[in-house]
């Protein structure tokens, strides 16, 4: 089914053909765009996935853009207005609403349905939770490991040799989106101690940082319930802050940004002809053909890029010359299967 079924817009621009990824560009495509909604898990990354493959990048990139608005804006609330939708949510809400009725039943065959094809039934509410999780206890799982992240401003410390300690307390807990039947709570009242343990080398990294009492501090490692001073341990194994992760974001963005905009330059090969006019001779005829789609989707993909560049478009910007490099790295090694 053609891309321009996948959505009710007239807009002409909007449905500009774009070069096919391949089906392991279309996977790798697929898990970046789960990296940036936070879905992980197999299905919704396959939904991704058939989404490019019969909506097209420029579709999946279009809800994107519309779901990173929609975020700025607030969010959006569930259809019972109990809780904010996941970004993942916002997401397959807006690419659902999109899309040629057909089209949608193929990629989402139990819309507005539980996984059997019945409706789906409503969660567990809040207020509900401890009889059966008591019940339960009587039968409980094992943990082989646990791993959390804490983050938020560390309380006075005591330093002991190598190792740091703080106490930090969590007060009047508020529900961030969780997915469909997870129980949804206003706030929980109360406090939660968490006695924290850094070694000193990973303080010292972040203690200028937290002078500025805007940053805060950004902890994972393991957790324990400590009965002797009744609170939940933190036995940390990486100390950061979120200043210091942003800053690490942004240069290593500006460093792929510049890789991208100057790669390095190829070796000198007088025998090859030019990236626009392939040398097929005495290669197979699959691979000649092969070769062919990839120089065209490379050279469509450098017209997309400079297209984009000229006029400061930074929406899919990345995603696109990700894709340009990964089509040349095919093209390389298709030419070096069949070298001589």
């Amino acid at each position: 089914m053609a891309s321009d079924e996948c959505t009710d817009s007239t807009d002409d621009q909007a449905r500009q053909t774009k070069a096919t990824p391949s089906a392991d560009q279309t996977t790798e495509l697929a898990k970046q765009f789960g990296d940036a909604l936070g879905e992980t898990a197999a299905k919704p990354i396959k939904q991704i996935g058939q989404l490019i493959a019969k909506c097209g990048l420029d579709f999946v990139e279009k809800i994107m853009a519309e779901t990173e608005s929609t975020e700025a804006a607030g969010g959006m609330l569930t259809h019972d207005r109990k809780r904010r939708r996941s970004k993942g949510g916002v997401f397959f809400y807006l690419a659902k609403g999109q899309m040629d009725a057909d089209l949608r039943g193929e990629i989402f065959p139990n819309f507005g349905k539980g996984g059997d094809g019945s409706i789906a039934p409503p969660g567990i509410e809040w207020s509900d939770r401890i009889e059966p999780m008591k019940a339960l206890g009587t039968q409980p799982g094992q943990i082989s490991g646990l791993t959390v992240t804490l983050s938020g401003r560390p309380g006075k410390l005591h330093i002991d040799g190598s190792s740091v300690m703080t106490v930090i307390e969590q007060r009047q807990v508020k529900a961030p989106p969780y997915p469909k039947g997870v129980p949804h709570f206003d706030t929980v009242d109360g406090v939660t101690t968490y006695y924290v343990f850094m070694s000193l080398r990973h303080w010292k990294r972040v203690e200028k940082a937290l002078e500025d009492e805007r940053d805060l501090l950004v902890i994972e490692g393991s957790a324990v319930y400590d009965g002797a001073l009744e609170g939940i341990t933190i036995l940390s194994t990486r100390v950061s802050t979120k200043m210091l992760e942003l800053q690490k974001r942004r240069a290593k963005s500006q460093s792929e940004r510049k890789s991208e905009s100057h790669p390095t330059e190829p070796r000198s090969e007088p025998d090859r002809a030019p990236a626009d006019q392939p040398d097929l001779t005495d290669l197979p005829p699959e691979a000649a053909d092969k070769l062919r789609q990839l120089h065209s989707a490379a050279e469509k993909l450098r017209r997309k890029l400079a297209a984009m560049e000229e006029g400061d478009q930074q929406t899919g910007l990345k995603m696109t010359r990700r894709l340009l490099v990964q089509t040349e790295k095919q093209i390389a090694n298709l030419r070096r299967q069949y070298e001589k």
